[in-house]
């Protein structure tokens, strides 16, 4: 079956959700199906599609920049790139993209069918607008990165029909590629040999509460010392709207301050995820946590809090450990266990490393392509 389809994604900057739309596209684009990535110029995914295709010339993937001002230009441009380019669907990545899809239907008879990804665990706002968007009848499908994002959503669909599930993936080769153990942290960060390193892997931003983080550290940095354990507790992601809170909270807490290490953003994430002990993830609220599938590749067992999709790739005491919510108490409680278990340690990694074959890259765009087949038949 032949057709043509258009990924919708509108931000600049480069997270989960765009690496995610990175994988779909390589990956159908393998298959030699006729894709359009519409995203801004310049944008971080407009320019990680044209290195791709420089790098590929057997590629069939196409990359052009979203035009307009504003939604309703945007919406405008739209309508007539799908009806010049004959496009058959319509993926849309994000909540603007949404927006800009149905304003496209509404206003500019885009005919075109529409495919959402959903990946925030809150309710559907309570609005007319939001629920009109989430049910207009070009929606043929609203594919949820977890179960719980689809329990979260449905109630607000009106055609539960709509929803299904399609986890996310990572790209697996990228950690057999560097399957050497290193100390790239401990020789950059001059720590001593037997130092265990604990710690996290995403943007510093809100919802991955990194207050907990730093308040679970709190409370496991003196019970480590008694028994003579260095530790040091590394937050690796970019800037995001929560360093403030972070730089305030270890500035009232200096006294241990010096055991915290932030990083910024890396590009070695597959050779230094390895170096970490324990990976502790404390987020609030969480589509499915992608950089907790990075680290069953690594081989590294987690602790982490039940926060949304979570629970479906750390299943508690099978390939990880969980803890409720903020709950710092409970999180410190795991890691102890993790660190004095070798046993439990051992049976989780290889849980994990079992449960992750459901994560991959390939999964991902295989079912995603079975839904974009469901809708063309």
């Amino acid at each position: 079956m032949k057709f043509h389809i258009v990924h919708l994604s509108t931000p600049k900057n480069w997270r989960g959700g765009e690496q995610q739309i990175a994988y779909l596209a390589t990956e159908l684009d393998k298959k030699q199906i006729q894709q359009t990535v519409l995203t801004p110029q310049n944008s971080s995914l407009s320019n990680f599609i044209r290195k791709y295709r420089n790098e590929n010339s057997d590629s069939v993937l196409q990359v052009k920049d979203l035009q307009g001002s504003s939604k309703f230009g945007q919406a405008r441009f739209l309508a007539r790139f799908c009806k010049e380019n004959k496009a058959d669907i319509v993926h849309l990545h994000d909540a603007h993209a949404h927006t800009i899809a149905v304003l496209s239907a509404v206003f500019f008879q885009n005919k075109t069918d529409f495919t959402l990804s959903r990946r925030v665990d809150f309710p559907v706002k309570d609005n007319f607008f939001s629920k009109y968007k989430y049910n207009h009848h070009s929606i043929k499908k609203i594919v949820c990165v977890s179960d719980k994002i689809k329990e979260i959503t449905a109630p607000s669909i009106k055609n539960k029909t709509k929803l299904t599930t399609v986890h996310s993936g990572i790209d697996l080769s990228k950690f057999e590629k560097n399957n050497a153990q290193t100390e790239v942290l401990k020789q950059e960060y001059n720590l001593e040999k037997d130092t265990i390193l604990i710690g996290n892997v995403a943007a510093l931003a809100p919802h991955k509460d990194y207050i907990t983080f730093l308040e679970t550290a709190k409370q496991l940095i003196p019970n480590l010392e008694n028994i003579n354990k260095r530790v040091r507790f590394f937050l690796i992601g970019k800037e995001d709207g929560s360093e403030n809170d972070i730089q305030n909270w270890l500035h009232q807490n200096k006294e241990i301050k010096d055991y915290f290490i932030l990083t910024g953003f890396r590009t070695d994430i597959p050779i230094i995820l390895k170096e970490l002990d324990i990976f502790l993830f404390t987020s609030e609220t969480e589509g499915l946590g992608t950089s907790i599938l990075d680290a069953f590749a690594s081989r590294v067992p987690v602790v982490a809090t039940a926060a949304g999709g979570v629970p479906e790739s750390v299943i508690n005491e099978k390939t990880g450990l969980l803890s409720p919510i903020k709950d710092t108490t409970s999180l410190a409680e795991n890691v102890e266990r993790m660190l004095q278990n070798d046993e439990l340690r051992q049976k989780l990694v290889e849980g994990a490393t079992k449960h992750l074959q459901h994560f991959t890259k390939e999964n991902t765009a295989k079912k995603t392509l079975e839904i974009y087949k469901e809708i063309r038949n």
